[in-house]
């Protein structure tokens, strides 16, 4: 079985895994909103146990987004329809907006690391709201550079036709 046969059985495969990372990082990104926004200085047991879903959310939006960029195959033939050519229709608009995605995944990462380095610093070392806010902005900025990674495989390269 070729890749050209095998890729039809693989995009839906896919679809599914990245639905499940964005659908994860939605709720992460809750649930650390959350313990950062309605936490005290200690955690009671219902924001300790939504700190802990944030973190699973983490670790599930990671690895289904990982398995969702592995498994999408970059089209090998330029008559091939489907994302690209709708790309293609839009006027060569679409990598600059791919491109966004990786400028958002770059700025939400920063993000996360001045909140780790926030918590770092603090006299009591990172609390609660340090690390929710850690979890906020690496969910986000997953979603973010997991989306540049499944677009660009789909988009014409700059200058392309």
């Amino acid at each position: 079985m070729t890749l050209s046969e095998l890729w039809p059985q693989l995009r839906p495969l896919c679809r599914k895994l990245a639905l499940l990372g964005w659908a994860c990082s939605a709720a992460g990104m809750a649930a650390g909103l959350a313990v950062a926004v309605a936490s005290g200085t200690r955690l009671s047991p219902v924001m300790s146990t939504l700190q802990l879903l944030a973190a699973v959310c983490l670790v599930v939006a990671v690895a289904s987004f990982g398995a969702a960029a592995a498994v999408q195959a970059r089209p090998a033939a330029r008559h091939e329809t489907g994302a690209r050519d709708v790309v293609r229709a839009a006027g060569g608009e679409a990598p600059a907006a791919v491109q966004s995605f990786l400028l958002g995944s770059l700025v939400l990462l920063t993000g996360a690391v001045a909140f780790a380095c926030a918590g770092l610093v603090l006299p009591g070392g990172p609390n609660a709201h340090s690390v929710a806010f850690c979890q906020v902005f690496l969910l986000g900025a997953a979603a973010s550079g997991f989306t540049f990674l499944l677009f660009s495989k789909i988009a014409p390269p700059r200058g392309g036709n």
